[in-house]
């Protein structure tokens, strides 16, 4: 069976890692997949599906995670697997020298580490069990241009990015693997962005973006990722939420 097809008889399960807030929550909200069984990876409790307690910006915890794959997945219960990886964060803002080192280091962790050993695990959970595997990591407009000031965000994302890309390479066949690139969406870490001092030129646009009623909502970023998987989208970065007009605007 082809990771893009689904049937009525399908027995679907469904991780999202972010799932209390944002476009993780609102992804968790509007599974497309009557009956799936959601699992909601966070540390405080999602407001759909199970909650596996996680805070993915300390390693010690991915190993967790990663059973908790295997052990649905050796079941063999699930016909289909879908991890949607929308964790990140934004802070600390500002000068990478002025950053509390242990901040820093979560964030560096939280935004490009934890992505890609979650996602090999996952895969590999997925391989073990012959499940047909959806991966779909949350890049940004970050990843493509420097920001000054959030430099461990850009650089996450672009290693997610990159990883994915080469990933979907190696699993072509059984498993659908690509990335997202939010722009300009509603979500708490784009208004606490556009609340810092000092903006950035990206905060800048933001704020401007939601002066002017131009961010979309989280509901419609996860309405067009969610028709992403369902399409079968394979090996690439994709734009959602405010393309293309604010995006140009950002990236530019």
């Amino acid at each position: 069976m082809s990771p893009s097809v689904t049937t009525a008889r399908d027995r679907v399960a469904v991780w999202i890692s972010g799932a209390s807030s944002g476009i993780g929550a609102a992804l968790a909200g509007s599974v497309p997949f009557p009956g799936a069984r959601l699992f909601g990876i966070s540390r405080r409790p999602p407001g759909a599906g199970e909650h596996v307690q996680a805070d993915l910006a300390q390693p010690a915890i991915w190993p967790a995670v990663a059973a908790h794959f295997e052990e649905v997945l050796s079941r063999r219960q699930a016909t289909r697997a879908i991890f949607l990886h929308m964790s990140g964060i934004g802070t600390p803002a500002g000068p990478v020298t002025d950053a509390d080192p242990e901040a820093y280091t979560a964030a560096v962790l939280l935004n490009s580490a934890s992505g890609q050993v979650l996602g090999q695990a996952f895969l590999t959970a997925c391989r073990r069990s012959d499940t047909p595997a959806t991966l779909v990591l949350c890049s940004s407009p970050a990843a493509a241009k420097t920001v000054p000031g959030i430099s461990h965000y850009g650089a996450g994302k672009a290693a997610l990015q990159f990883w994915a890309a080469a990933v979907a390479t190696e699993v072509e066949g059984w498993a659908q693997v690509f990335s997202v690139v939010p722009f300009a969406v509603d979500t708490p870490m784009v208004r606490e962005t556009i609340s810092q001092p000092g903006l950035t030129p990206v905060a800048a646009h933001l704020r401007a973006a939601a002066d002017r009623g131009g961010l979309a909502s989280a509901d419609t970023a996860a309405a067009q990722i969610w028709q992403l998987v369902l399409d079968g989208t394979h090996g690439e970065a994709v734009p959602v939420g405010a393309v293309p007009n604010i995006a140009q605007e950002v990236i530019q």
